[in-house]
């Protein structure tokens, strides 16, 4: 629903959308970064899109300077600054069979080689597990969220929710897969916990600032708990 989602940011002062307990198990819907336009310039068709996406995308006017639709914030009692929020990500769902990714010209890790604008359009057969990158091309599906955080400290105002920070934010870390457990400096009470940014596989770094990119369910369990190392 729209009025879940905050768009490019992190903001203590975004209001929560859901209280949990401690231990509590939540199912998350997040659209996929940047929006819809991508996905129909690599060819995907109108109807192949959930109207709950398109909704979002023509009613969340309020956007900071990243690209990140963000699900939440989620309030979970009992935690405060000072705490590390334990993120137990259970499972995860696929919103729609396909994801896209590309590259912009001057971005990425060889700007020089392509100085264009190029997206590919990534079909998944979730029961297989498989994605169909091209012709002879079968890569494994790993999904993982690539924006998970907390609200910053409240001195700090709005971020952006392009680059990480001491709340997590935009890691983009394939290893956040199913069965992973993130722990998360709290910053406010509440921790106010936002996620978005799913990503279907990715190797090691994005090397166009981009991987296949899809919207996403997953189920996650979350517990604040003392500040620990794991």
């Amino acid at each position: 629903m729209p009025e879940n989602v905050h768009w490019g940011y992190y903001d203590a002062a975004v209001k929560p959308v859901l209280r949990i307990a401690s231990g509590d198990t939540v199912r998350v819907e997040a659209m996929l970064a940047r929006g819809l336009p991508r996905l129909r310039a690599a060819g995907v068709k109108d109807d192949e899109i959930p109207e709950a996406l398109k909704v979002v995308e023509r009613t969340v006017t309020e956007r900071g300077p990243g690209a990140h639709p963000l699900a939440g914030p989620i309030y979970v009692e009992g935690a405060a600054p000072g705490d590390a929020l334990e993120v137990k990500i259970v499972a995860f769902e696929f919103l729609h069979p396909y994801g896209v990714s590309g590259f912009l010209p001057g971005s990425g890790t060889l700007p020089e080689d392509f100085p264009y604008a190029n997206f590919r359009l990534v079909r998944f057969d979730p029961r297989a597990g498989t994605a169909s990158f091209a012709p002879g091309i079968t890569l494994k599906l790993a999904p993982f969220w690539g924006s998970i955080g907390v609200a910053p400290n409240p001195l700090v105002g709005r971020i952006s929710s392009g680059p990480p920070g001491p709340h997590a934010g935009n890691l983009d870390n394939k290893e956040l897969v199913a069965g992973s457990t993130l722990y998360i400096p709290v910053q406010v009470a509440g921790a106010l916990l936002s996620m978005g940014d799913g990503h279907a596989m990715q190797g090691d770094g994005e090397v166009t600032l981009t991987a296949p990119r899809w919207a996403c369910t997953p189920i996650s369990t979350r517990r604040p708990s003392s500040p620990r190392a794991k």
